[in-house]
């Protein structure tokens, strides 16, 4: 295995100008390149247990305090999963949603989301999903969305709000699509959108209406007629969404962020004096001419 420096110097690319800024990388960074080119190579992969930390330092010519930094920012970006105990280690991670999901999360927590944006992502997104599973629905994928229909009804009429059931049929049908990007993308959204109700709390009777709906969306997809199902889902979506953004107005994670005022200052240093601060006294320069 490369040193960090060697491995740095590999990737030096040639300077366009004399003038240009030389980058100066920590070691740990380095090393976390070099791991992620392994990574992406496929010489790890998932469930792979990265070397420990003092063999991944002797082989590297480094100090076991850079190999420790260079796992636990991998850890942060999701790459690797660092696991306490005697089988424990930096072990590569199955590649999923939770970085998306969580990033998403921290924009609505922000503020720089909100409720408005979520609704257009779902009517993009699923439109185009549902069009995709349309062409490969079946029998025994209808079964999985009657399924999980018949578990939200049950559910809501025992007083309890069906979140779970209600968003895995949406999941369901970015899965049937085939597409794992707008699968994820899909699943991703719906994860922030499962934190918004947790926040607004519906409650059993929204979930009922919500649960019951999504046989027409059912309907639509056996005939196989997108131009019926699209305005059905997106009626579906705008109702829903709408109700939730009616209740987040209430929730202090989602409502609007008041306003500040900002107040001028109590003492304020009177015009003509502050003129007077700039005028230097006569007979003295400020400074060479």
């Amino acid at each position: 295995m490369l040193s960090p420096s060697a491995y740095a110097a590999s990737k030096n690319q040639p300077r366009n100008s004399s003038l240009d800024r030389v980058k100066v990388r920590r070691t740990f960074e380095v090393i976390v390149e070099m791991l992620k080119d392994r990574i992406f190579s496929g010489e790890y992969g998932p469930g792979d247990r990265l070397p420990a930390e003092r063999e991944a330092a002797e082989m590297l010519g480094v100090g076991r305090p850079a190999v420790r930094e260079a796992y636990r920012a991998l850890e942060l970006i999701g790459i690797v999963k660092i696991r306490k105990g005697k089988q424990g280690g930096a072990f590569i991670t199955e590649r999923d949603r939770q970085t998306v999901t969580e990033t998403l999360s921290d924009l609505i927590r922000l503020r720089q989301v909100d409720m408005s944006h979520l609704t257009e992502a779902r009517l993009v997104l699923e439109k185009d999903v549902a069009e995709l599973a349309m062409r490969r629905v079946g029998a025994e994928e209808i079964a999985r969305l009657k399924a999980c229909i018949e578990a939200a009804i049950e559910q809501s009429k025992r007083g309890i709000t069906a979140t779970v059931e209600n968003l895995q049929f949406h999941m369901l049908l970015g899965e049937m699509s085939g597409n794992p990007i707008l699968s994820m993308m899909l699943a991703s959204t719906l994860d922030l959108l499962q934190m918004v109700i947790g926040a607004v709390a519906p409650g059993p009777e929204v979930s009922l209406v919500n649960a019951e709906e999504h046989y027409a969306i059912i309907d639509a997809l056996q005939t196989g007629d997108f131009e019926r199902l699209r305005p059905i889902l997106e009626d579906h979506i705008r109702r829903s969404n709408g109700e939730l953004m009616r209740l987040a107005k209430r929730s202090p994670l989602l409502a609007a962020p008041p306003t500040r005022e900002i107040k001028s200052p109590k003492h304020r240093l009177p015009a003509r004096r502050a003129a007077a601060r700039t005028d230097l006294p006569k007979g003295k320069t400020h400074g060479k001419e």
